[in-house]
């Protein structure tokens, strides 16, 4: 997920970008989705604005949350990560 500041604006945008197999995928790409937004952003004429992207690990399709709830009724790690700011 990438979200994009610009100036005189009152929100975040945000944008999802992408779908890779695997967290380490997603993070060798983020540089590279960073500078494709960057250009992007330029060719539309906002010059000045500030870009943070992020890999999430999410859950689409029901499938997949019901395999989730079976592993969170089970006890099952999630591979959730805490971080402390």
């Amino acid at each position: 997920m990438a979200l994009i500041a610009f100036p005189g604006t009152p929100a975040l945008n945000y944008k999802g970008y992408y779908a890779y197999l695997t967290q380490e995928q997603c993070e060798e790409q983020r540089v590279s989705l960073e500078n494709f937004i960057m250009d992007m952003e330029i060719k539309k004429g906002h010059n000045v604005f500030y870009i943070q992207t992020y890999c999430l690990e999410m859950d689409a399709f029901q499938d997949q949350l019901d395999n989730y709830e079976k592993k969170k009724k089970r006890g099952i790690g999630l591979g959730a990560q805490q971080h402390d700011a």
